[in-house]
């Protein structure tokens, strides 16, 4: 009876893993591009399911819960500043209905990092990703109609997602996972190592040149954290700050210049109208520097007609999780961010140093996954957003484990 209630509990977790990450009916119900109301209505009504058994699961081990929820402060702050936002926001309805949202969101990552390890749960959306894998290649090969063809491209890849860009954002994800347990595990390594080759042909077949930059950088991410962390700190300085410099004036280089360098093979670089949409967005962002527009309330309001204007395509955000997290929470909401954000960095190169877990290396290289993905799309402080799951998932589990250690 028990094995049969962990398999439930397991089947749980990797079926709202998927939710959250998307699942087929999003191509089926909409044809790739059209979203209607009773699409939101049954997506809705999933993620509320989601929600609810985290609660009940919640509830069966609160004092563990009560113990995680303990272990970092920032994360809190910032969904109380979200909800706070209610008071100043453009629409406090959008506001309180995304806060809540957010905060179910959240509270399925506080049951996976009582509930499972770190790499219990990195194995769980492993099950997950190969499943969505497959799922993509079946809708590409046997229904192209709903599985090929994107906005601009009518041959990239989409998979079981709306647009080229989230297949895209999902693989590099889905790499970075397969190559930490190709490289962390010994057990049946050659199935990780296929799900990251399946994961970098899915990027390539998405003809999204951010996500195959992405998708190189983490790995070389990895790669760097594993070798260069290990050195003496009289060495380990000036080549951080080699790397480290090196690698931003690449990226941007390789940005900048994505059109040039992919066209020859037609690859869409998916960062056309973000030269003249950040500016505008600086602009808003300027009328309410201090606090924003209230968390989720911008983009459905009036005032996102402005931009729209400027522009002159439907930006659905910013394009950049920074800027969509200035726009809805102010500068208030990005320096209490970033301060967590810096503060986890900072103890997981420590940590890597002091004990090396592969808990607190995969924290680092996930904290690098979210600034570049972050710098063309947002999944930062998304409601129902499987990268801001992971994201508070790997801060409380790496505290649990390195408690864990200290106490040994």
């Amino acid at each position: 009876m028990k094995k049969i209630l962990i398999f439930a509990e397991q089947l749980f977790t990797i079926t709202s893993l998927m939710i959250y990450s998307g699942t087929p009916l999003d191509p089926l119900m909409t044809n790739g591009f059209a979203i209607k109301e009773s699409d939101r209505f049954i997506a809705r009504l999933l993620f509320t399911l989601t929600y609810i058994v985290s609660i009940f699961l919640i509830t069966l081990r609160w004092k563990k819960v009560t113990y995680v929820f303990s272990r970092d402060k920032f994360i809190w702050i910032l969904l109380g500043v979200c909800a706070l936002s209610s008071f100043w926001s453009l629409d406090s309805d959008i506001t309180i209905r995304r806060a809540i949202g957010l905060t179910g969101t959240m509270l399925f990552a506080l049951y996976l990092a009582s509930r499972y390890t770190l790499k219990e749960q990195l194995k769980l959306c492993a099950y997950m990703l190969a499943i969505s894998a497959f799922m993509c290649i079946f809708f590409a090969v046997l229904i192209p109609q709903y599985g090929v063809g994107s906005a601009g491209d009518p041959t990239a890849w989409r998979g079981i997602y709306t647009q080229k860009n989230v297949l895209g954002k999902r693989f590099v994800l889905s790499g970075a996972i397969f190559f930490f347990l190709a490289m962390t595990n010994r057990e049946n390594r050659w199935i990780s190592w296929l799900g990251y080759v399946a994961s970098g042909i899915l990027v390539l077949f998405s003809k999204s040149a951010t996500s195959l930059g992405n998708f190189i950088f983490i790995t070389a991410a990895f790669i760097l954290y594993n070798r260069i962390l290990n050195l003496k700190y009289k060495v380990m300085i000036p080549v951080v700050t080699l790397v480290s410099t090196v690698s931003i004036v690449f990226y941007t280089w390789f940005v900048s210049q994505a059109d040039t360098i992919l066209g020859s093979v037609g690859k869409d670089t998916t960062l056309t109208g973000r030269s003249e949409l950040w500016p505008a967005v600086f602009e808003m962002i300027a009328k309410k520097p201090w606090l924003g527009y209230g968390y989720g309330a911008f983009w459905d309001n009036s005032e996102s007609s402005i931009v729209i204007q400027t522009v002159q395509w439907d930006a659905p955000n910013a394009h950049n999780g920074f800027l969509d997290l200035w726009l809805a929470l102010g500068l208030l909401g990005v320096l209490v961010f970033l301060i967590g954000f810096v503060i986890n960095f900072l103890r997981a190169i420590y940590l890597v140093r002091w004990n090396q877990t592969s808990e607190n290396l995969w924290l680092l290289v996930y904290f690098t996954y979210m600034i570049l993905s972050n710098l063309t799309e947002t999944t930062m402080l998304e409601q129902n957003s499987l990268e801001w799951i992971l994201y508070v998932s790997a801060i409380l589990s790496s505290k649990l484990s390195t408690r864990a250690n200290l106490l040994k």
